[in-house]
C-alpha cells in the first residue's frame, strides 16, 4: 500500500479546516440570503412576490462585492424564507449564508454569530390604543404584545421590572398579528422597533386611533448577520456596506425601501462613524 506523505495529509486537513462560506460560494456559484416576509421596511415580500426591503438591498450589494472578489462570471442569489425565530438556526445550520433583516447587534449574539458594521439605527417603542392608555406607566398590570425571538421581549421585561408594572407579555409570530391584537383589545400595548411599527401601521391603516409612546426604550443598531467564524464573508460584507455608505447610495436604498423619511441626527451620523476605509 502506498504511503501518503505526512505533509500531504496535513495540507488536506488544513484545507478542510479553512474551508468557509466563500469557498462554497466560489464552488457552487450560489449565495443563499435569509429573508423575512414580515419585517418591512427592512425585509419583506413585495406585491410582486419578490424579496424587498433595506436589508435585502444591502445584501444584494454584498452579493455583488462577493461576485467581484471571487472573480465569478455569474453569482446566483437564492432567497430562503426565515422568521424571527428561525433566522439564526438556519445560519448556523448552513441553510443560509447571510441574514438580511432587522437584527440588533448584541454581545450575546456575537457568542454564536458574526455581525457586520451597523447599517441602521432604531429604538424600541410602544404603541397604545389612543384614549385608553396615555403613557407607559399607565400599563401597570396590563398585557403587552411583542414579536417572538426578538430583543424587545427582554426590553419590555426589564421595563416592567424597573417601573414595577407587573406586565404580562404575549408573544406573536408577526408584527401584523401583534398589532391586530392591539387593535382588537387583546393586549393593552404592543412593543417593537419604531421604524418597523410605523411602517406596519401605515400599511395596515387600523380602524381605531393608535398612539406611540413619546419615548424610545433602547438603542438598536441593526447589522447583517452570518454564522460565527466567517471572517472572510464578514470582511466582504463590511467592504460592500462601507462602499454603499461612502458613496451616499445608502440614502437611495433608504428612500426606495422606506419612503422619504427624516432620519435622526444619530441615524445619519452612523454612516460616517462606521464606514471603514479600504
Amino acid at each position: 500500500m502506498k504511503t501518503i506523505p505526512l505533509a500531504t495529509v496535513a495540507a488536506l486537513f488544513a484545507g478542510q479546516a479553512t474551508a468557509d462560506v466563500l469557498d462554497r460560494i466560489a464552488e457552487t456559484g450560489v449565495i443563499k440570503l435569509g429573508v423575512r416576509t414580515d419585517a418591512p421596511p427592512f425585509s419583506y415580500t413585495s406585491q410582486l412576490g419578490e424579496a424587498a426591503g433595506l436589508a435585502v438591498s444591502l445584501c444584494r450589494d454584498a452579493a455583488k462585492e462577493i461576485k467581484s472578489q471571487l472573480d465569478l462570471d455569474t453569482l446566483k442569489v437564492e432567497y430562503v424564507e426565515v422568521t424571527a425565530a428561525t433566522r439564526f438556526e438556519k445560519l448556523i445550520a448552513g441553510e443560509t449564508d447571510l441574514h438580511c433583516g432587522p437584527t440588533t447587534a448584541t454581545l450575546s449574539r456575537r457568542e454564536t454569530l458574526d455581525l457586520s458594521i451597523p447599517y441602521f439605527i432604531d429604538g424600541s417603542s410602544v404603541v397604545f390604543r389612543s384614549g385608553y392608555i396615555e403613557m407607559v406607566d399607565d400599563l401597570s398590570g396590563e398585557t403587552v404584545g411583542v414579536l417572538a425571538g426578538t430583543t424587545t421581549e427582554g426590553i419590555v421585561g426589564q421595563l416592567s421590572e424597573a417601573r414595577i408594572l407587573n406586565l404580562t407579555i404575549n408573544t406573536y409570530q408577526t408584527h401584523v398579528e401583534g398589532l391586530t391584537a392591539l387593535e382588537e383589545g387583546d393586549v393593552a400595548a404592543y412593543s417593537g422597533d419604531h421604524a418597523i411599527l410605523r411602517y406596519q401601521l401605515g400599511e395596515m391603516r387600523p380602524a381605531i386611533p393608535l398612539k406611540f409612546s413619546p419615548n424610545q426604550f433602547s438603542f438598536e443598531a441593526y447589522a447583517l448577520t452570518m454564522k460565527r467564524g466567517e471572517a472572510r464573508l464578514r470582511l466582504a460584507v463590511d467592504r460592500a456596506l462601507s462602499k454603499t455608505f461612502a458613496s451616499g447610495a445608502i440614502f437611495t436604498h433608504i428612500n426606495s425601501s422606506m419612503g422619504e423619511v427624516t432620519l435622526s441626527d444619530l441615524a445619519l451620523a452612523v454612516y460616517q462613524v462606521v464606514t471603514l476605509p479600504d
